[in-house]
């Protein structure tokens, strides 16, 4: 898990804060609120592999922090 971060961050392209979550010092997916109440997610490509791989309860474990230090701000 130390290889995760997350950041919640304001971009000028959005009207709510965002959580971005890197892996490694690359963002691999960002979660939002821009309609409404409604979380989403955007999974971003891998920019140098084929695809992103994680142990999925890391996966989960992430998403989880991401949206709740969201959801905190």
């Amino acid at each position: 898990m130390e290889k995760f971060r997350v950041t919640v961050a304001s971009l000028p392209d959005r009207e709510r804060l965002v959580a971005e979550i890197l892996y490694e010092g690359v963002q691999w997916a960002e979660i939002s609120q821009e309609k409404g109440d409604e979380l989403i997610i955007q999974i971003y490509p891998h920019p140098r592999q084929k695809h992103w791989e994680f142990l999925y309860d890391e996966a989960l474990q992430i998403l989880e922090q991401a949206k709740n230090k969201l959801l905190e701000s």
